[in-house]
C-alpha cells in the first residue's frame, strides 16, 4: 500500500449482523446518508475501518454501500482496499445446515431483467466477489477446522435433495448444529441468489437451484457486489445459514438466538478475512 493506511469497509443489512464487527472495531460514529458508520481508527495496523448497517432489500442495501465507499474515500483520501459485506441467509444447500458458510463466488438477481441492467456499467448480468478475497476466506475457514462440502453447481438433483415430494428436506442430526464455533460447521464457495421477496414456495425455490445452481438466497448480496464493481472495490459476500428456504418469515423471526448465532459466524469469517490482511 506504499505506506498508507489501509481502507476497509464492512457492511450487514441488520444491526445483529454488525454488532460483532461493531464490538471488535468501535470508533467514532458518523451520520450520512442515513447510516450510523462506526469509523475506526489503528495507528499500529495503519488501517482505517468503516462499518455500518444499511437495511433490508437491494434499494436500501445499494445505497448503503455507495455510501459507505462515498464516506471512506472522502475522509481517507484514498481508495477502498476491501469491502466486506456479511450477514444470514436461507440455505438451498441440501449438504449445508444451520449456521454454515457460503462464501459467495457469484451472485445472481432473481425477479431481474438481467440483460437490461447489463447495458449500464459494469456491463455485467451476473456479479462476482473477489478471487483474492475469496482465497484469503477460504483459508481462514480451513486453518479453522471447518470442513468443505460441494456446492450445488456441483451436485446432481440438487433441488431434489433439497425440495422433496413430503416437503423441505430434514436436516441431518450431524447438520444440525446450533454453535458458535466454526470448526463444527461445514462451508462452501458457490452461489447466492438476492431477490426482493422473501421465497418460500418450493416450485420457486426449485427453480432457482435449478436455473442459478444458488446454494442460498437473501435479499442484498448481488445489489452489494454490482455497486462495488461500478465502483472497481474489491470485495467479499459472506453469508450464514440462519434457517433452509421455505420457512416462513414469522416463524424465523421468533427465533432470536439462532439468528444472532448465525450472524456472528458470519461476522467472524469477516474479522478473520480482515486479520488475514492485516497481519
Amino acid at each position: 500500500m506504499m505506506g498508507r493506511m489501509t481502507t476497509i469497509a464492512i457492511l450487514s443489512a441488520l444491526p445483529r449482523e454488525i454488532a460483532l464487527i461493531q464490538e471488535t472495531y468501535p470508533g467514532e460514529v458518523l451520520h450520512e446518508g442515513g447510516l450510523d458508520i462506526v469509523h475506526h481508527i489503528s495507528e499500529n495496523t495503519k488501517t482505517h475501518i468503516f462499518s455500518a448497517f444499511g437495511g433490508m432489500g437491494t434499494t436500501n442495501i445499494a445505497a448503503a454501500t455507495q455510501t459507505l465507499i462515498t464516506v471512506a474515500r472522502y475522509i481517507t483520501h484514498s481508495a477502498v482496499d476491501a469491502l466486506f459485506f456479511n450477514g444470514i441467509a436461507g440455505n438451498l444447500n441440501a449438504h449445508l445446515g444451520f449456521g454454515d458458510i457460503l462464501l459467495c463466488e457469484k451472485l445472481v438477481y432473481e425477479e431481474t431483467d438481467s440483460d437490461i441492467i447489463a447495458e449500464d456499467k459494469p456491463y455485467m448480468k451476473t456479479f462476482a466477489s473477489t478471487p483474492k478475497l475469496l482465497a484469503l476466506a477460504e483459508e481462514f475457514l480451513i486453518e479453522q477446522g471447518t470442513t468443505k462440502i460441494r456446492n450445488n453447481a456441483s451436485i446432481h438433483n440438487a433441488a431434489q435433495l433439497m425440495y422433496t415430494e413430503q416437503g423441505i428436506r430434514l436436516a441431518p442430526a450431524e447438520i444440525d448444529n446450533h454453535t458458535d464455533n466454526l470448526s463444527t460447521h461445514r462451508f462452501t464457495v458457490g452461489t447466492v441468489a438476492t431477490s426482493n421477496l422473501f421465497s418460500t414456495e418450493p416450485d420457486i425455490l426449485t427453480q432457482i437451484i435449478t436455473r442459478d445452481h444458488a446454494d442460498a438466497e437473501e435479499m442484498e448480496g448481488a445489489a452489494v457486489s454490482h455497486v462495488c464493481h461500478k465502483n472497481g472495490v474489491p470485495h467479499l459476500v459472506i453469508r450464514s445459514m440462519s434457517n433452509d428456504c421455505g420457512e416462513p418469515y414469522e416463524q424465523l423471526d421468533s427465533r432470536e438466538d439462532d439468528l444472532n448465532t448465525s450472524a456472528r459466524l458470519a461476522a467472524k469469517v469477516t474479522i478473520g478475512v480482515v486479520e488475514k490482511i492485516l497481519n
